[in-house]
C-alpha cells in the first residue's frame, strides 16, 4: 500500500483535470441542451425517438424495422435515421456510422439546431454516390472493423447539394 505522509489523495489531483470541458454555449438557452450533453449511444437513441415522433405527428406511418439494419419503416419505406447536434465552435454536424451495406432504401439526416429542428432524407442510391464521389469519408470500421463505415460533416445547405430533400 502506497502512503501520503499527512495529505489526502484527493489533493493530489490536477485542477485541470477537474474542470469540466468547454460546452456549446449555442445549446445553453436551447431545448435540446440536455441531448448535447448526453454520450453517443444515449443522443443516438434520443435522435430517433424524437425523429419517429416528429414523423409520425407530420402524417407519416411508423412501422418498427424488419432487422437491425434500419431503424424505423416511415411510409413503408426502410429508413436508417441519422441525427447530431452541431459540432462545437462548428456550423455543421456530424453524420456517423453511415453504412452502405445495410438493408435500407432512404437515410433520414436529423438536424438538431439550437433553435431548429430540420429532417432530410436521401435515397439509398444518393448515399452510395456521395460514397463513391468522396463526398461521405470513410471513418473507422466500427466494432465489426469491416472499414466499409463513413462519415459526413454537412448542414441543410450542403445536404441539399448532395441529394437531400427537406421532409
Amino acid at each position: 500500500m502506497i502512503k501520503t505522509m499527512e495529505m489526502e489523495m484527493i489533493e493530489l489531483i490536477d485542477e485541470q483535470y477537474l474542470v469540466p470541458e468547454d460546452r456549446d454555449t449555442r445549446y445553453d438557452i436551447s431545448p435540446f441542451k440536455h441531448i448535447k450533453a448526453m454520450g453517443a449511444k444515449q443522443k443516438g437513441k434520443y435522435y430517433e425517438l424524437i425523429s419517429k415522433d416528429v414523423l409520425e405527428k407530420l402524417g407519416f406511418s411508423i412501422k418498427k424495422p424488419e432487422n437491425t439494419d434500419h431503424d424505423s419503416i416511415v411510409n413503408g419505406v426502410k429508413t436508417e435515421i441519422k441525427g447530431s447536434t452541431l459540432n462545437k465552435n462548428k456550423d455543421v454536424f456530424s453524420f456517423m456510422q453511415i453504412r452502405p451495406n445495410q438493408d435500407y432504401d432512404q437515410m433520414l439526416f436529423s438536424m438538431f439546431y439550437p433553435d431548429d429542428f430540420v429532417m432530410m432524407v436521401m435515397p439509398k442510391r444518393k448515399v452510395v454516390e456521395n460514397i463513391k464521389n468522396g463526398t461521405f469519408k470513410p471513418q473507422h470500421g466500427g466494432k465489426k472493423g469491416d472499414g466499409l463505415t463513413f462519415i459526413y460533416y454537412g448542414n441543410v445547405e450542403t445536404l441539399s447539394k448532395i441529394g437531400a430533400v427537406v421532409v
